[in-house]
């Protein structure tokens, strides 16, 4: 092997490192964007479903007042029936008998008057609530769909650039020895995917431990492979 190839070597393997850590990136930002557009839409979702809870709490007090106006009317036709026989009684014990009945219809006349107010009374909070959720939902819709179509412009430009590297990376993998490579590969693999570090300040740049002073005379002939004695990474000389 020659001394340029060598050091064209040492270059593709810099390179190679810098495009597997930017497609390591890449990769791992595309694989948020389908969870944050999945909370940006459950969180619009739960919005919509709290609107369409007040909304059908709204009904269900319309029904309620409705039935509670029936029986209003049922007992005041009660004490007006009962009122009449009070008057037509033939004894006192009948008599008594059409008082207490009016006296009962009168409180049952008095709780549901009690409950329609009660009934009204929500009613108005949970329009006031109707009022305000469709708002937020109108806003939070808008609000979504811009969101989203931001993440889906960003999904297809982080797509695009890491195709573009996988090229690139392609095309280094191809000019590289297999010996190499597998070397590359194997310390990538165990290294967390930092194979190639540079010796800035007579250090190894991956685990930060120091270089001895010849070895880094040797790695700076690039005339072969110098592995960090400590975590085992390729040493290649710091350039500013």
């Amino acid at each position: 092997m020659t001394g340029a190839y060598l050091k064209e070597s040492f270059t593709r393997l810099q390179n190679l490192q810098v495009l597997d850590s930017e497609i390591k990136t890449l990769s791992a930002k595309l694989e948020e964007i389908p969870e944050r557009i999945r909370k940006l839409k459950l969180s619009a979702e739960q919005v919509r479903k709290q609107l369409n809870t007040t909304k059908e709490a709204i009904i269900e007090h319309k029904k309620l007042y409705k039935l509670a106006e029936i029986e209003l009317r049922s007992a005041e036709e009660k004490i007006s029936s009962y009122s009449v026989q009070l008057y037509s009684a033939k004894t006192n014990e009948q008599y008594k008998a059409f008082l207490k009945e009016i006296e009962a219809q009168k409180k049952v006349k008095s709780a549901v008057e009690d409950r329609m107010i009660l009934l009204m009374e929500e009613a108005e909070t949970l329009e006031r609530q109707r009022a305000v959720s469709e708002k937020e939902d109108a806003q939070l819709d808008a609000d979504t769909a811009r969101k989203v179509a931001a993440l889906e412009d960003e999904q297809r430009e982080l797509t695009t650039a890491k195709k573009e590297r996988e090229e690139a990376r392609a095309a280094i993998i191809d000019s590289l020895q297999s010996s190499t490579l597998k070397l590359y590969e194997r310390i990538r693999k165990n290294r967390g995917g930092v194979a190639v570090v540079t010796t800035k300040g007579e250090r190894c740049n991956g685990c930060l431990n120091p270089v001895p002073a010849q070895r880094m005379l040797e790695i700076d002939r690039l005339d072969r492979i110098y592995t960090c004695e400590a975590c085992g990474r390729i040493l290649v000389p710091h350039r500013e």
